[in-house]
């Protein structure tokens, strides 16, 4: 298909945050044009291990959350295609009186938020997972409403009915450059061609700080790496509908596939380097080393004694973009005009994109959003000393 012209917004990135901005602004009556320089969630997006969840420690992350879990169930029709929704329910385990003041702080603020949520016993976790061991844990919480989906189902879903609305959806094509008019950005440039544009959104993930670059922004977004190992347990206890689960303890988190498997991640050994390993976005995806899939099966049957037995069935990893507090930059960047970015979030990212497309889009609309905090998102929180700061240990939960 040649390349568009114009457009009035350009999304420069095919994971899921850029494919649900292209569709609510298509929805929203836009003319957008979304980028991809390889294929739809070719990257983090068709990496993710797809938890959906409000388990935050922050209000405004909680809201966020909360708002794309309101609309994961009715995705599918929405978008007319599938995106493999299960409602699972999630159970986060913690060890430790200052981890357990912490949770019941978080879900009284997650219930006046509107989460479906409550603090349970380590023993009633057996409810949901039979002959779940809790020793050495001092609390837990259920989120009822949680769930999980497929990343990349959900990915070409969002860019397919965006082009469905009228959206152009240009994939193998690089972006090379960003025409500015001074401070504003004016067009982009590509290996196929120039568009003119008023809006660029980087959507970019492992690749945002390029692309921000080409507009004189020094965007702290990193490359990092998402990992992720599959088990087949052959438990009957154990099928689709089981609960996601988290042990602070060992930093692991565990949810199921619609075929019954394990498919974990995390472990202490991974959040250890998670600040200081340097990643190669452009690179073939390493393998998982064995050490990981070790720490991971062994965490899993630490808390499940029958995955002991479990087969494992194969690993994966895939480049992610992270903020210095693992969470979403999102919006504007004071003193160039045109340009907005939904970047950085890291493994916390997958879950929000039904809301942070929308919100991207009544941004642009309004100029605000009634449901994202643009100040707590903002690049500028970084500067001005006011981070996420997450209650836990475990980057990844927030």
């Amino acid at each position: 298909m040649p390349l568009i012209r114009e457009a009035e917004v350009v999304v420069v990135g095919g994971g899921v945050h850029g494919a649900s901005a292209a569709y609510h602004l298509a929805r929203a009556g836009r003319g957008v044009a979304l980028i991809e320089k390889r294929t739809i969630a070719a990257a983090s997006s068709g990496a993710s291990g797809g938890i959906i969840r409000c388990h935050y420690s922050n209000p405004a992350m909680v809201r966020l959350a909360h708002r794309a879990a309101e609309r994961w169930p009715g995705l599918a029709e929405e978008l007319g295609r599938p995106v493999d929704y299960v409602n699972n329910g999630l159970i986060v385990a913690v060890a430790g009186s200052a981890d357990a003041a912490h949770l019941e702080r978080a879900v009284r603020m997650q219930q006046r938020v509107g989460v479906v949520t409550q603090v349970i016993t380590p023993e009633e976790i057996r409810h949901w997972i039979p002959e779940f061991a809790s020793d050495g844990l001092h609390l837990a919480a259920y989120e009822a409403e949680a769930g999980y989906a497929d990343p990349y189902a959900a990915s070409t879903a969002f860019a397919a009915k965006a082009r469905e609305l009228g959206a152009q959806v240009y994939t193998e094509t690089m972006v090379t450059g960003l025409v500015m008019a001074g401070a504003r950005v004016v067009g982009v440039e590509t290996d196929h061609g120039s568009i003119r544009t008023s809006t660029v959104v980087n959507c970019a993930g492992a690749w945002a700080d390029r692309i921000a670059s080409m507009a004189g922004i020094d965007l702290p977004v990193r490359p990092g790496l998402l990992q992720m190992v599959a088990f087949q347990p052959g438990y009957a206890g154990w099928t689709r509908g089981s609960p996601t689960w988290l042990d602070l303890t060992t930093m692991t988190y565990c949810r199921p596939d619609a075929a019954g498997a394990m498919l974990a991640g995390g472990g202490l050994a991974e959040n250890a380097a998670i600040d200081a390993a340097a990643v190669d976005p452009d690179a073939a995806p390493p393998r998982p080393p064995v050490a990981f899939e070790a720490e991971i099966h062994e965490n899993l049957t630490r808390r499940c004694p029958w995955a002991a037995r479990a087969a494992r069935l194969r690993a994966w990893s895939g480049p992610d973009g992270n903020s210095p507090d693992f969470h979403l930059i999102f919006g504007p960047v004071p003193g160039v005009q045109g340009y907005l970015q939904i970047v950085g979030g890291s493994g916390n990212s997958f879950k929000l994109a039904p809301a942070t497309g929308e919100a991207l889009a009544e941004y642009v609309t309004t100029g605000t959003s009634s449901f994202l905090d643009p100040e707590a998102f903002s690049i500028t929180r970084f500067a001005e000393g006011r981070p996420f700061r997450g209650g836990y240990r475990m980057h990844i939960i927030g």
